[in-house]
């Protein structure tokens, strides 16, 4: 409950975006139409990960620049995908699709996947929409915790697609990524630290 309730604490007031350069772990993401997959099958491909919620208002208007993008780039391979911690919401997909205009595979994942994908303590709160983008190696390359464009997160459709393919643009032109030293979490006090 504690988890469900993070998410919908729904406000641009936090915002948090870093450079990762982890390994992504291991999701099982149960897919709208029940099959699972894991988030290791798109292994060789770059991956934009949405962790979202059907009910998150900026959750509904990121939903244009995650089409527009998935048209954009889907022909150099670039996969799309949105996750939601609450697996009842997987019954309100259909109607997101049809209001939101999103054709992009969608699931859910466990209610805790979303803290130990990231490797944040269950205390810390969690704000949706949360974007990983993920290189063809599997490396997390950046996070952005609630949000895209910090600084301007009323901006609308356009300006958050620009955002979205500059980040997508950057997997693109990646260098093979050295993942940092695995002996720190992602996101431990002491990694948040030394980003400030």
């Amino acid at each position: 409950m504690r988890l469900f309730c993070a998410f919908l604490f729904l406000t641009a007031g936090f915002l948090f975006a870093e450079d990762v350069n982890q390994p992504a772990p291991e999701l099982e993401i149960k897919m709208e139409n029940g099959q699972t997959v894991k988030l290791s099958q798109y292994k060789g491909k770059p991956v934009v990960l949405e962790f979202f919620s059907t009910v998150c208002p900026h959750c509904q208007k990121s939903a244009e620049g995650l089409e527009k993008a998935m048209r954009a780039y889907a022909a150099k391979g670039v996969q799309v995908i949105a996750v939601t911690t609450d697996e009842n919401q997987r019954k309100d997909f259909p109607e997101f699709r049809k209001k939101y205009g999103a054709t992009y595979p969608m699931g859910s994942i466990g209610s805790q996947e979303a803290y130990r994908f990231f490797g944040l303590s269950v205390m810390r709160p969690f704000y949706v929409p949360t974007f990983a983008f993920i290189d063809k190696a599997g490396v997390i390359r950046e996070r952005f915790i609630g949000g895209l464009m910090p600084n301007n997160p009323s901006a609308g459709p356009a300006a958050e697609y620009a955002e979205l393919s500059k980040h997508i643009d950057g997997l693109l032109k990646a260098a093979p990524a050295k993942p940092a030293a695995a002996a720190r979490p992602v996101g431990t006090p002491a990694a948040v630290a030394a980003k400030h």
